[in-house]
């Protein structure tokens, strides 16, 4: 995903670049929190009024490096799924993606992280349609692995593939959510793959079959 600069000038887009990218980097070093405005500012070596001529808040471009990384995980979801051998089943497919999305956020991403993530989105200070709307590529590529497994007669369903993927994400989002509450008494990983196989077994073409 590109980010987005204000204004057409160069030196412009090269301030902001500066400003990102230094955040990146200290968010990549410590938890969103603990990194200030005036960390951020001394490492891009701009003035700490400059910040504010590209972003609203701290919230702003923490709001600005989730899209960016959420674009990035998507795109590593991706390759995952085409790393997995040909002709595996739809529901090893969704329960593998399912184990990487997990690993994903209880270790690239962490709690403190994912925490911070859902309160920027629960405060609608800044538009995040690209990671909450059904737009983001995560839909996409949950959707392509089900209308394979409907069109190879592996699930069967009423409802379209497109909305079944929505009920994955969103179950998904709902157990991470979770995840974050009960922290550390929780086992993310364990309750994804449980929740993934009991949809599953819900649209499985063969009742009885054991996922």
């Amino acid at each position: 995903m590109q980010i987005s600069y204000c204004g057409d000038n160069g030196d412009s887009q090269s301030t902001m670049r500066k400003l990102f990218d230094s955040a990146a980097v200290l968010f990549s070093k410590y938890e969103f929190d603990d990194v200030t405005v005036d960390a951020i500012v001394e490492s891009a070596g701009v003035a700490k009024g400059t910040f504010y001529l590209y972003f609203k808040s701290k919230d702003a471009l923490i709001a600005a490096f989730l899209l960016d990384y959420v674009s990035r995980l998507d795109a590593e979801y991706k390759r995952h799924l085409d790393s997995q051998p040909r002709g595996a089943s739809a529901s090893d497919l969704l329960l593998s993606l399912t184990e990487k999305i997990a690993d994903m956020v209880t270790g690239a991403i962490g709690y403190n992280r994912m925490k911070t993530a859902y309160k920027v989105m629960l405060a609608h200070d800044v538009n995040m349609d690209t990671i909450t709307g059904y737009n983001r590529f995560l839909y996409e590529i949950s959707a392509d692995v089900i209308r394979r497994g409907i069109e190879n007669g592996e699930l069967q369903s009423s409802l379209s593939p497109d909305v079944l993927a929505r009920h994955y994400v969103t179950a998904i989002r709902g157990i991470c959510y979770e995840w974050c509450i009960r922290y550390p008494d929780f086992d993310l990983k364990e309750h994804a793959l449980t929740h993934v196989r009991i949809m599953l077994n819900g649209i499985c073409a063969k009742p009885g079959s054991s996922l």
